[in-house]
């Protein structure tokens, strides 16, 4: 007797099981298909099967468009105002396919944009600031997840006429080199779009190439949307 009802008993949570996983599967139903075996152990998901992630597989593209404020950081000792309102042009490649495990799934994008900035405070009110960047960035890609946060670093240069101020000692040529990093996210509207939100810290000097060179630093933030190219 007790061993009848024991195996009745496994019975029922076998059974238990199996339709739990079911309904876990319905809500997402690539994600039974999409698991493959690692040959390094464990499972990995086959992210060319699942929409959401097909987007951010190895060799697809996006385009994006930010926009916002930076706002330099200290004054005296020769550091005046700099303050800039950046429009930023993107397209990304993304380098790898989502992998890893837990919070930190996901995977690296390069990124290369062209920075368009106006100087709207300080001595140099009224200047412009024009170059390109190259960003490294790692989305942090779950399964199901409609937020995809990243961190990301960058270097680039801009042509800035802000030199030609005589009053000022914190730009003092043509060319100037940007050092950048930022943290954002991104929400995701549909399979395609998404509207994105960041902070970014970031830097210019020249490397003491000209006598003046103090530097500007900046943090501020910025908002756009992306397209992302990945196929459904």
């Amino acid at each position: 007797m007790r061993r009848t009802l024991a195996v009745a008993l496994a019975l029922w949570a076998l059974s238990s099981w199996g339709a739990a996983r079911a309904a876990s599967n319905a809500s997402y139903p690539a994600a039974a298909a999409a698991e493959t075996s690692n040959p390094k152990g464990g499972v990995t998901l086959d992210t060319e099967s699942i929409p959401e992630l097909a987007l951010y597989r190895e060799g697809t593209n996006e385009i994006q468009v930010m926009s916002g404020a930076l706002f330099s950081l200290g004054s005296g000792n020769g550091r005046s105002t700099f303050d800039e309102a950046p429009t930023i042009l993107s397209w990304g490649w993304m380098l790898t396919t989502p992998k890893g495990h837990g919070i930190f799934r996901g995977n690296v994008e390069v990124l290369v944009d062209l920075y368009a900035s106006g100087i709207f405070a300080g001595p140099m009110s009224g200047n412009v600031v024009v170059g390109p960047n190259v960003f490294v960035r790692y989305n942090f890609v779950q399964p199901n997840w409609r937020i995809v946060p990243y961190v990301e670093g960058g270097l680039g240069f801009v042509f800035t006429d802000a030199y030609t101020v005589p009053n000022q000692s914190v730009v003092g040529q043509a060319i100037e080199f940007t050092p950048q990093a930022g943290a954002g996210f991104r929400y995701m509207l549909s399979k395609h779009w998404s509207i994105n939100a960041e902070a970014l810290f970031h830097h210019m000097s020249n490397a003491d190439m000209a006598t003046r060179n103090i530097g500007v630093n900046e943090v501020g933030g910025l908002v756009g949307f992306s397209y992302l190219l990945g196929s459904e």
